[in-house]
C-alpha cells in the first residue's frame, strides 16, 4: 500500500500587494458612491474603494487602460475609460463590457433604470452617447451634435450631457437628445443636480439651469479650472487645480482650505453623510501620485492617502530582518530617498535625507550601504556619495574627499565593492573605502557577489569579474544591450537589462542568453525562496509593470501585478519579495502558507495524519487514488484551534494506495 501527502494553496507569487503609496499611486479621474460604498478610478486602471469614506484600499480591475468616470446604480458600479472601455463591477472583481465604440469615455451616470455612458466624437463627428439597462449590453443613442461631451447628470425626468466648446444636450428617454445654448463657449467638464437646479463647471466658469435648457452665469470667485461638481447634504462642492469651493445655493461660493494647493481634483461624489473628492496630488515638481480628501460638512477636509511620497526607489535590499529601498525624493530638488520596514508592510522614512540621487544598495554585517551621485554645488561636475546605516533609520556619510558617481554595490567575502562606469571603491567596513587602481573596469553600473566572484554589468552588455575588487576581466556576453540587474543564487549567475535581456551563468566566466520570450525592459533581479524574480518597466502590450519569476532562471513565468509603474528593484526577505519603483511605489508578494501536513502511519483510528497550519484559518483534508483533479474528494473540514491538528482515515485500509493534501479554501 502507498500513501502519499500533499500541502495546495494560491501561488503567493501571483498575488501583489502594494505597500506605497496607498491606496495607490495613479492619479484619479472619477469617484462615485452606491451600497454604502465610494469607488474612485483612474490612471492606468486604477480603483481605490472604501466602505467608510475613510479607509480606502486598492483594487484590482484587471484592466491598464486609464478610467475616466464611474457611476453607480441597480446593485452594480460601472466604469468608463479610454478606448471605449466600460466595466462593471458587484463586489470585488471587475468585468469588461462591449461598448462597440472605440472612442474615449469620460462620463457616467443613472437614471430611471438606465446607465448613461458619453465621450468623444464618433466616426460622423457627433458626441458619443451609450445606454445600457445591465451595465452589461450597450446601446448607442444618436446625439445629434458634433463635439466631445465630459460628464453626465441625472433628476426628475431629465439626463443633461455637457462638453467641450460649450455643448449641452438634455433628454428625457436618453435616447432623443436636444442641444441647449449655454450663451457661452466653455469648456465643460462637470455638472450635477440638487436643490432644483443643474450646476455646470468648466474653465474658471460655474453655471446653473433649472432645466437643463436656460443656463445663467455665476460668480465663482476663482480663475482656478474646476473639473467637477457634486451636490450633497445641501450644499454643492465644486473642484479644480489647486481649489475647493462649497456653496449652499451655487450663486454664492466660498473657498475651502485643504491644507495644500499642489493638488488637483478632478472628481468629486457624496454619500452616506460624505464628500469624497480625488485627483492627484504633485508633492515634488516633476511626478504627482493620487489625492483623496473626504468631508462630512464640506468645510474641514481630511486626506486619505497615505504613504511615503518619492519619485522612485532605484533599489532595494534586505539584511538583519529590515528591508531598506533606497532612490530619489525629487529629480528637481535632487533630495534622497530612502524607506525603510521591518515587515515589508509599513515604510517609513529617516528623520532626515542626504541630498542625492542613491542608485544602489545592499547589505553585509550589520550594515546597510547605499551608493549614488549628486551634483558638486561648489565644482559643477556630479560626485558620488557612500551612505551607511546600521538600522536603516539612522545615515551617516561615508564619502571620502573625492568620490566618483557611484551606481551599483555588492558585498562578498569580507568586503563592500561599490562601482560606477571605470570607478570601483572597496571597504572592509563600510566605513572607510579606497579607490581602486585598476585600470581594467569598465562601464560597470551593477554589481553582485557570489561563488568568490564579485560580477559586474552595465552598458552595452559590458560583463566583468574580480576576486578582490581591483582587477577585473571582460567575460563575453553576446549582446549589447544594457544590463540592468544582476543576482546570484542557487549556484547560478542571472542578469537581465533592456529588451528583456536574460543571461545565466553557473560560475560567472561563461554566459547563455536566455530566450525567455519576453522583450520588456527588466531593470532588477534577485533570488529567494527558490525562485528568482525579475520586475522592469510596464509592458506596452498590457500596460501593466513587467514581473518574472523562475525556478532555475532559465524558465521563466509572467506575473500580473494590479500596477502600471516601471520597477525599478527587487529584494527577498521575510519569506516574499519586494519590488520597487517608480511614484514611490512599493509592492509585496504574498507570504507562502503556513501550512504543511505529514503522515504519521497507521493507528488505532486509521491512517493518521498531522496538519500544522495557522490557528483560526479553515482547511480541508482531501483524499484521492489517481491525482486526478476530478478524483479528490473531502474527508474533513476543520477549523485549526492549535499549531497541530490529528487526522485520521478511517477507510485507508480499502485501498491499494491514496494521495492525501491540505487545502487552504
Amino acid at each position: 500500500m502507498c500513501y502519499f501527502f500533499f500541502n495546495v494553496a494560491a501561488d503567493p507569487l501571483d498575488q501583489w500587494d502594494r505597500r506605497n503609496p496607498l491606496p495607490t499611486a495613479g492619479r484619479l479621474y472619477g469617484v462615485a458612491q452606491g451600497d454604502n460604498n465610494f469607488v474612485a478610478v483612474g490612471l492606468g486602471g486604477a480603483v481605490a474603494v472604501s466602505t467608510n469614506g475613510t479607509n480606502w484600499v486598492s483594487q484590482s480591475s484587471g484592466t491598464s487602460e486609464n478610467l475616466r468616470g464611474v457611476a453607480y446604480g441597480n446593485g452594480i458600479f460601472v466604469a468608463v475609460g479610454d478606448h471605449g472601455l466600460i466595466l462593471s463591477s458587484a463586489g470585488l472583481s471587475w468585468s469588461t463590457s462591449n461598448s462597440g465604440t472605440d472612442v474615449s469615455l469620460s462620463g457616467a451616470t443613472f437614471g430611471a433604470g438606465t446607465f448613461v455612458v458619453v465621450g468623444g466624437s464618433d466616426l460622423l463627428g457627433n458626441a458619443t452617447i451609450l445606454t445600457s439597462n445591465d451595465g452589461a449590453t450597450w446601446t448607442p443613442a444618436n446625439s445629434g451634435t458634433p463635439g466631445i461631451l465630459t460628464a453626465v447628470a441625472y433628476t426628475n425626468e431629465t439626463f443633461v450631457a455637457v462638453g467641450e466648446s460649450g455643448l449641452i444636450v438634455t433628454s428625457s428617454d436618453a435616447v432623443t437628445w436636444n442641444a441647449a445654448n449655454p450663451g457661452s463657449p466653455i469648456e465643460f467638464s462637470g455638472i450635477t443636480h440638487g436643490n432644483g437646479k443643474f450646476v455646470a463647471v468648466g474653465g474658471s466658469e460655474i453655471l446653473t439651469s433649472p432645466d437643463g435648457v436656460t443656463w445663467s452665469m455665476q460668480s465663482s470667485d476663482t480663475t482656478n479650472v474646476l473639473y467637477a461638481v457634486a451636490f450633497g447634504g445641501g450644499q454643492f462642492v465644486a473642484v479644480g487645480a489647486g481649489v475647493l469651493l462649497a456653496s449652499t445655493n451655487a450663486t454664492n461660493w466660498i473657498t475651502r482650505d485643504l491644507g495644500t494647493n499642489a493638488v488637483t481634483l478632478r472628481a468629486a461624489a457624496f454619500g452616506n453623510g460624505t464628500f469624497a473628492v480625488v485627483g492627484n496630488l504633485q508633492p515634488g515638481p516633476s511626478f504627482s501620485t493620487s489625492a483623496i480628501f473626504t468631508s462630512t460638512d464640506a468645510t474641514g477636509w481630511t486626506s486619505r492617502t497615505s504613504g511615503l511620497l518619492d519619485q522612485v526607489y532605484h533599489g532595494v535590499a534586505f539584511g538583519d530582518g529590515t528591508f531598506v529601498a533606497v532612490g530619489v525624493q525629487d529629480v528637481v530638488s535632487g533630495g534622497g530617498a530612502i524607506a525603510s520596514s521591518s515587515d515589508g508592510v509599513k515604510w517609513t522614512r529617516p528623520d532626515s535625507l542626504p541630498a542625492v540621487n542613491l542608485s544602489g544598495v545592499t547589505h553585509g554585517p550589520g550594515l546597510f550601504v547605499a551608493v549614488g551621485s549628486y551634483t558638486n554645488a561648489t565644482t559643477a561636475p556630479k560626485a558620488g556619495r557612500i551612505m551607511t546605516s546600521t538600522d536603516g533609520a539612522v545615515w551617516f556619510d561615508r564619502s571620502p574627499s573625492t568620490v566618483p558617481p557611484l551606481s551599483g554595490v555588492a558585498f562578498g567575502n569580507g568586503m563592500f565593492v561599490a562601482v560606477g562606469g571605470t570607478n570601483v571603491l572597496t571597504s572592509t567596513n563600510g566605513n572607510l573605502w579606497i579607490s581602486s587602481a585598476t585600470v581594467t573596469a569598465t562601464n560597470l553600473s551593477i554589481v553582485t557577489y557570489g561563488q568568490g566572484l564579485f560580477v559586474g554589468a552595465g552598458l552595452r552588455g559590458s560583463l566583468q569579474t574580480s576576486s578582490d575588487g581591483v582587477e577585473w576581466t571582460t567575460r563575453q556576453t553576446g549582446t549589447t544591450r544594457a544590463l540592468l540587474g544582476i543576482t546570484c543564487g542557487n549556484g547560478r549567475f542571472v542578469t537581465v537589462g533592456n529588451a528583456g535581456i536574460i543571461l545565466v551563468s553557473d560560475d560567472g566566466m561563461t554566459w547563455t542568453n536566455v530566450n525567455s520570450g519576453f522583450t520588456d525592459i527588466l531593470r532588477s533581479v534577485t533570488f529567494g525562496g527558490g525562485t528568482f524574480v525579475a520586475a522592469g518597466d510596464a509592458s506596452p502590450a498590457t500596460g501593466f509593470s513587467t514581473i518574472l519569476t523562475s525556478p532555475d532562471g532559465v524558465v521563466w513565468a509572467h506575473r500580473t501585478p494590479a500596477s502600471v509603474q516601471n520597477l525599478w528593484g527587487a529584494a527577498y526577505g521575510h519569506g516574499t519579495f519586494a519590488l520597487v519603483g517608480e511614484q514611490g511605489t512599493i509592492l509585496q508578494s504574498a507570504r507562502p502558507p503556513d501550512v504543511s501536513l505529514t503522515a504519521n502511519g497507521f493507528g488505532p483510528g486509521g491512517f493518521e495524519l498531522a496538519a500544522f497550519g495557522v490557528i483560526g484559518n479553515v482547511y480541508k483534508l482531501q483524499t484521492s487514488t489517481n491525482l486526478n483533479e476530478v478524483g479528490w474528494i473531502e474527508l474533513v473540514t476543520f477549523t485549526n484551534t492549535q499549531p497541530s491538528m490529528s487526522l485520521s482515515d478511517t477507510t485507508a485500509m480499502s485501498f491499494p494506495q491514496r494521495y492525501y493534501r491540505l487545502v487552504s479554501p
